[in-house]
């Protein structure tokens, strides 16, 4: 859980999922629906928090672009971003719930897209989803299955990076540098970074 903490602050997400099976990390960033005229709605504007958080999730997906690709077959993901927002209508936290909140999941790419649709465009400029202007959206049990057999998240070389950060960022509750070093030959290119600063 990272909502509020550092961690958020170094990644853009609230919550972060690995599978130890295939070293994969999966990182969420939940955001709150409203009740509106059409049912559950969330609104949003340029250049606000979650412009933030989504310029945190890019930085990191960049980064991962220097690494080495994994071509194992435990490695295989259908696409090459780990992150997730998931919209959800606001509810009380119950400790003794062990199911997931209703709500629906989209993968980053898949919200870029809608960020700068046509669907999503309000009466008087402003952005607003809905349940019945997304054409596509992963439930509770389909994001589940996709990061349970590891079909989305990082690869074990992005994992192994990104696992050392988050061990930083609870170990010492402050947001590190994320740099990777490419692994093209060093007469190629200069000035890369290794690891953390």
């Amino acid at each position: 859980m990272a909502n509020h903490l550092p961690l958020e602050e170094q990644t853009g997400a609230d919550l972060i999922y690995h599978n130890e099976t295939f070293n994969s990390f999966v990182l969420v960033q939940y955001k709150s629906m409203s009740d509106g005229p059409k049912g559950p709605e969330f609104r949003w504007q340029e250049n606000d928090q979650l412009a933030t958080e989504i310029a945190r999730m890019d930085n990191i997906t960049a980064e991962f672009g220097a690494l080495p690709e994994d071509l194992s077959t435990g490695g295989f993901r259908l696409h090459n971003n780990p992150f997730f927002l998931k919209l959800c209508r606001r509810t009380v936290f119950n400790p003794d719930d062990k199911g997931l909140f209703p709500g629906m999941y989209l993968p980053l790419g898949l919200w870029k897209c809608l960020s700068c649709s046509p669907t999503t465009l309000g009466p008087h400029g402003g952005r607003v989803l809905r349940y019945d202007n997304v054409e596509r959206k992963l439930t509770n049990t389909e994001f589940v299955s996709l990061v349970s057999n590891a079909w989305v998240g990082t690869t074990a070389p992005q994992s192994s990076v990104l696992e050392k950060v988050i061990k930083e960022v609870i170990q010492h509750g402050r947001t590190v540098t994320l740099a990777v070093k490419s692994h093209i030959d060093e007469n190629e290119q200069t000035g890369g970074r290794d690891g953390l600063e």
